[in-house]
């Protein structure tokens, strides 16, 4: 593709004009906002339990959204002005989020038991968009043999496990805010 005659060689490889500029930004917004929104439903899945599929369909995903994010033609300053969307967006994200969780007293996605004396709590998984298979090999990278060695098991809102192995407590106060505290057994609670 040539450059029109009116612009010069080296902008046309680097640079972007005005309407390139709102495009980059419009495609940036709604694709930032879609991706919040799949990592919202299927983030703790993804990143609880990564598979080689789940690490695929991120990787296509980021593709697919950058690529879309530069237009007909990536230049460099379609690329800066894609990044410096990101960062304002996910600044005024953080910032909303943060008001409405005070106004609106939200807490966001809270710590889940999943899995009680070596029983798995299906509806918790599920409300997680987990499934049990995933928890049985996140279960295994954490060194468990046994299923009934895992009295108590909380998904964290990362996606990472806390586990109570058989003979252990959990002080009642690291409870506090996980959903599900009513299913763990008072013998499991330590003073």
């Amino acid at each position: 593709m040539l450059p029109p005659d009116d612009m010069h060689p080296l902008w046309f490889q680097i640079g972007v004009d005005g309407w390139g500029a709102l495009g980059v930004v419009i495609s940036t917004t709604v694709l930032y906002l879609v991706y919040t929104l799949v990592m919202q439903l299927l983030g703790p899945r993804l990143m609880s339990a990564p598979s080689v599929l789940s690490f695929t369909l991120v990787a296509l995903f980021g593709a697919i959204a950058a690529r879309a994010m530069l237009g007909n033609s990536p230049t460099l300053v379609g690329a800066l002005i894609a990044i410096g969307t990101l960062m304002v967006l996910e600044s005024l994200m953080g910032r909303i989020h943060e008001g409405a969780s005070k106004v609106l007293h939200l807490k966001g996605p809270q710590p889940t038991v999943v899995m009680v004396n070596g029983q798995v709590i299906a509806a918790h998984l599920k409300r997680r968009h987990l499934q049990p298979e995933h928890l049985m090999a996140m279960l295994r990278r954490a060194g468990i043999h046994r299923v009934e060695d895992a009295e108590l098991v909380i998904l964290e809102n990362r996606g990472s496990l806390t586990i109570v192995r058989a003979g252990e407590k959990i002080d009642a106060a690291l409870l506090a805010d996980v959903d599900g505290r009513r299913l763990v057994p008072e013998v499991l609670i330590g003073d």
